[in-house]
């Protein structure tokens, strides 16, 4: 295949010429006839010009939150989750639109988007309005079933099931759970936290009633949850509580009332965010792979719409594990004996 400098050694011209000729350069100051000579050196020799490549188009992607600014300040569970949106964004030069879902001109708002990321929980009806919106749609920590659309969620299963055999293994057999409610409308999620903790504590032969409270993910509900408790006349040896704000609230509950962490009383949080390594003592708590939940989910929604496809229905579900830090007794050698056994 004849290339620039080919026509440039026929012609008697610079490949620089030649190429500012074939692409009808009229600025380039040169006679008509060293033109006429690139054109018949051209096409004696057969050249065909290169394509330019088609500039790669920007995607743009809608952020549907369910939780408002306000409450994603108080827990930073979505907030983690929506970062490593964002960030995945970034730094693939992709668009993005941020809304809530209670914003009343929402499909207005993200009628030109090339795929939709849903963060929380949705009722059936706005699950069926954001999938006529876009159909390359994937919900991040909204448990579908049946599998109508792509979803994530960590394995609050294998979490709980970690936990149970954790505070089992320090010998604790009365434990307290202290929990929020999460509410869409007149619809409340069951939480698949409580559920795995009753069923797993069960298995391991440890009360929990009647230490089970909820109320809201915040740090002044783990503080008024955590006097109710210690107001019973019998109180428990461990408390899990379902997200590290409720933990950090329970915590200084318990430093108000003189109870010693973790000598008389053991605290698991969940989530890890970063306060959690600051608490005195620092707590131990279940990692969720928030942030990984979010670029895992715009990865997928990206890599689809790179194939001009939407996202296929489907279930993907991400590990958790507990860091033991000084709220619990349990050495790091039971860790890694429980960690090895729930495989």
């Amino acid at each position: 295949m004849a290339t620039l400098k080919d026509v440039a050694n026929l012609a008697g011209v610079s490949s620089a010429s030649v190429s500012r000729i074939l692409n009808n350069d009229l600025t380039l100051s040169v006679p008509q006839s060293t033109r006429d000579k690139v054109l018949e050196a051209a096409e004696a020799l057969g050249y065909v010009k290169k394509k330019k490549k088609a500039a790669v188009s920007s995607m743009l992607v809608g952020i549907v939150q369910w939780m408002s600014a306000e409450n994603e300040a108080k827990d930073p569970y979505y907030l983690s989750i929506r970062q490593g949106v964002e960030n995945y964004c970034f730094h693939h030069k992709i668009s993005t639109l941020r809304c809530f879902a209670s914003e009343l001109e929402l499909a207005r708002k993200l009628e030109k988007v090339d795929g939709l990321v849903c963060i929380g929980k949705f009722s059936e009806a706005a699950r069926e309005k954001m999938t006529e919106i876009c159909k390359n749609i994937i919900f991040l920590d909204m448990k579908l079933d049946p599998i109508s659309n792509c979803f994530i969620v960590p394995d609050f299963r294998g979490a709980l099931k970690l936990v149970a055999d954790f505070l089992a293994a320090e010998g604790h057999k009365k434990i307290g759970y202290l929990g929020g409610v999460e509410q869409v409308d007149e619809t409340v999620y069951a939480d698949d936290r409580l559920k795995y903790f009753k069923r797993f504590m069960s298995e391991n032969s440890i009360q929990t009633e009647p230490w089970i409270l909820l109320d809201q993910f915040s740090r002044e509900s783990g503080y008024e949850m955590m006097k109710r408790l210690l107001a019973s006349p019998d109180r428990p040896t461990a408390v899990f509580a379902a997200s590290d704000p409720i933990a950090i609230g329970a915590l200084r509950a318990l430093h108000e009332a003189g109870v010693k962490i973790p000598e008389e009383m053991s605290v698991i949080g969940f989530d890890n965010i970063d306060e959690a390594n600051y608490t005195f003592p620092p707590l131990t708590t279940v990692f969720v792979p928030t942030y990984e939940i979010g670029s895992t989910g715009m990865r997928m929604l990206h890599d689809a719409w790179k194939r001009n496809e939407n996202l296929q229905p489907m279930k993907i579900v991400l590990p958790c594990y507990i860091i033991n830090r000084q709220t619990t007794r349990t050495s790091p050698d039971i860790i890694e004996s429980i960690s090895d056994s729930s495989l």
